[in-house]
């Protein structure tokens, strides 16, 4: 008697040990694939926001191009910097979004200044004075806090 008795204590244990075992592994499982799902999907943000501040980088820079050398420009032509700044309002962080903002209001307000010459224009061009460099820092502090997460 005792010795079905500790038979079925040792069928029970044996049985026990491999739902455990397999529970381990099947949560183990889950948890893994659920932090690399994460990470691939932050992943993905951190390159749709990097095409998204590069975008904005290049149509502002042409815009600041264009401001200096044209009193009235037409108002179609800022459509695409703010349909890009909509964009960073969506899911950038505040920093970005009001560096971003100041950089369209400094080109809104080039086109209220003189008309520079094509020399004057390289004049600030070489002498480092970049409108974009606070926009591109802060997005390079953003998006680096960001890796920091993978």
């Amino acid at each position: 008697m005792l010795s079905s008795g500790s038979g079925a204590i040792t069928a029970l244990a044996a049985i026990f040990g491999s739902l455990v075992g397999a529970l381990g592994s099947s949560t183990s499982t889950w948890i893994i694939q659920r932090h690399q799902d994460r990470r691939d999907l932050l992943a993905r943000k951190i390159v749709r926001r990097e095409t998204l501040y590069s975008d904005f980088i290049s149509e502002s820079a042409r815009l600041f191009v264009d401001a200096a050398e044209h009193s009235v420009g037409d108002p179609h032509n800022l459509i695409p910097v703010y349909a890009l700044l909509s964009r960073i309002r969506l899911g950038s962080s505040p920093q970005v979004l009001k560096t971003a903002e100041e950089v369209v209001k400094h080109i809104v307000d080039g086109y209220r200044e003189p008309n520079l010459t094509a020399e004057q224009i390289e004049s600030v061009a070489v002498s480092g004075e970049d409108p974009l460099r606070n926009f591109s820092d802060i997005c390079r502090i953003e998006l680096e806090g960001m890796q920091r997460q993978i």
